[in-house]
């Protein structure tokens, strides 16, 4: 093939290319592009929640609709229906509950069994799509047992998660048992609301209200938990421990944190880049490494010269 006509079909494929990147960019950054969020996405994009709705060049053309609590209404058989309905706050309840009075599974019903395994065992699950996995935002830190570990919080009001503590005697909680009610003692912020609840708290009330993170501490502020000097804000999201008292911690901003404790880009509280062994860590590993090469150098080059 001569080199000119090589060259032209090079051209028309980068164009081609080019162009199909272009129009096949994600309905995340679109959306991003004039909403203003935080909670991040589950799947690929937006419409895996705000579902029922028409996209053209980027814009809704429709009104999305958006669910007032993550777990109900969300389209667990993968069917694009009754997310509008009257019945749609109850769509999702027969895939952990049978009969509305009991759990399909003893093993599935506390977060850790969906989030954190990111594999529920689908037998048990009613209807449940079989992509569900796409859809179950991963949690690998800051919970019981992780490398960045979190404290059982199960032990308050006697609940099954160590995620949450929620009493419902009370309505106190702690992490993700904070109610809106108690917002006020956990820094204006809160985990799910149960307004729609009345007075009346129950002990699943974590599962059913939850709300987007949004509502709760930014992922990101890191010095909001971990150089709290307010006890009942402390206590309300877990009592996470105190930075350590030495020169270097002292004074210390969210980037600080960032610049030891993460590997690469924050993404979120969960995240996997979120690591307990800090780089700082490796340079100590270097330089100890170095210094003990120098040490056995320095031995052979005294005992050559004896």
């Amino acid at each position: 093939m001569p080199y000119l006509r090589k060259k032209k079909l090079i051209n028309i494929i980068l164009i081609v290319s080019t162009f199909f990147i272009i129009s096949t960019v994600s309905a995340a950054e679109d959306c991003t592009s004039c909403h203003k969020i935080r909670h991040g996405t589950t799947g690929n994009n937006c419409e895996n929640c705000h579902s029922n709705t028409t996209i053209s060049n980027g814009k809704h053309l429709e009104k999305p609709f958006s669910p007032g609590f993550m777990h109900d209404s969300f389209d667990w058989e993968g069917d694009n229906a009754n997310e509008k309905g009257a019945d749609r706050l109850n769509e999702s309840c027969p895939v952990c509950h049978v009969k509305m009075e009991e759990h399909a599974s003893p093993k599935l019903n506390v977060c850790e069994d969906c989030h954190v395994k990111a594999n529920p065992e689908l037998s048990s699950l009613a209807n449940v799509r079989p992509d569900i996995a796409n859809y179950i935002p991963i949690v690998y830190s800051h919970y019981t047992g992780s490398p960045i570990n979190v404290t059982d919080q199960s032990s308050l009001g006697n609940t099954r998660s160590s995620c949450f503590g929620f009493d419902a005697a009370t309505g106190e909680g702690s992490c993700h048992g904070v109610t809106f009610g108690n917002k006020a003692k956990a820094g204006g912020y809160f985990s799910f609301n149960t307004n729609y609840t009345g007075t009346l708290f129950d002990r699943g009330d974590p599962y059913h209200w939850n709300s987007p993170v949004d509502y709760m501490p930014d992922s990101k502020n890191c010095v909001f938990c971990h150089n709290q000097s307010n006890e009942t804000i402390r206590k309300a999201w877990g009592s996470p421990a105190a930075l350590p008292s030495d020169s270097q911690h002292s004074n210390v901003g969210n980037k600080d944190c960032w610049s030891c404790h993460v590997d690469g880009e924050l993404k979120s509280f969960h995240g996997k880049e979120i690591v307990k062994t800090v780089k700082q860590s490796y340079l100590t590993y270097v330089v100890a490494l170095s210094s003990v090469i120098a040490i056995v150098i320095a031995l052979w080059f005294w005992k050559k010269r004896k």
